[in-house]
């Protein structure tokens, strides 16, 4: 992947897109108020991942969701080993953070450890979002994320390849 900036868009095309984005998060956040989930965020965050490094690649979904709740279940690891056990309920888990380190830098176990793993984990690591956070509703988030931003994509291609084999 390259740092390049993508070629700019024609007006009527970008226009277009950007309303179809402003209509797909809206569906998101009716979704969200509908399942009475609060922290969108984290789907959004699934989003941006999705669409800014894996480009929208389907093949890049599964390994970005099961990374994304590897790294959120840790963040919970870490504040709950914090709140039950202090300094001693914080380090079995740093343990388990360096050796996901280790895999990540080895290629272990690339559906879980991977860059989504390690995004997830910064994020729900951040004493401010895990304050007060539902880790419970984080993880719905990703999930209702995944099936959300992930059909639509997948029925917009399936849309796509019935035209294009009826041309």
């Amino acid at each position: 992947m390259s740092d390049e900036a993508a070629p700019a868009m024609a007006g009527g095309k970008a226009a277009i897109v950007a309303g179809g984005v402003v209509l797909l998060i809206a569906g998101f956040i009716a979704l969200g108020i509908l399942l009475g989930l609060t922290p969108l965020y984290a789907g959004f965050l699934l989003l941006w991942y999705w669409g800014s490094v894996d480009m929208v690649e389907g093949r890049a979904l599964a390994p970005l969701l099961v990374g994304a709740c590897g790294g959120t279940a840790t963040a919970w690891l870490l504040q709950y080993g914090a709140v039950e056990g202090g300094l001693a309920g914080i380090a079995p888990v740093l343990g388990l953070i360096v050796a996901a380190i280790y895999c990540q830098l080895r290629g272990w176990l690339p559906l879980l450890i991977n860059r989504s793993y390690m995004l997830y984990l910064t994020v729900m690591a951040a004493p401010l979002l895990q304050a007060g956070e539902s880790f419970a509703h984080v993880m719905a988030a990703i999930i209702a994320a995944t099936l959300y931003f992930g059909g639509i994509v997948t029925g917009g291609r399936m849309v796509m390849a019935r035209r294009a084999a009826v041309t």
